[in-house]
């Protein structure tokens, strides 16, 4: 799964900033990822994204989400500046 990680990363990420993706979702899959066995899961960039990914459900008031796309956006931003398509 490695390598293909990385890229369900950004698909994941992408698909939060532009709103196609419900973030309950999202961060059940994070959080799944983050218990497995991945080599790439000692890599900084890559466990950082997914620990943001696992908050992207998170709420502040009963209808009201403590991140916005604006928020993803800046978590894709980041990780596209720090994951190049290289392995490490």
């Amino acid at each position: 799964m490695s390598g293909s990680l990385q890229h369900e990363i950004k698909a994941r990420l992408e698909a939060l900033a532009n709103g196609r993706a419900d973030p309950g979702e999202a961060a059940d899959w994070a959080r799944e990822v983050m218990e497995g066995d991945d080599p790439l899961l000692t890599w900084p960039p890559v466990w950082r994204a997914l620990d943001e990914l696992a908050g992207a459900d998170l709420m502040t008031g009963p209808a009201t989400r403590l991140h916005s796309a604006e928020d993803f956006r800046g978590w894709l931003a980041e990780f596209r500046s720090d994951c190049p398509d290289e392995l490490p």
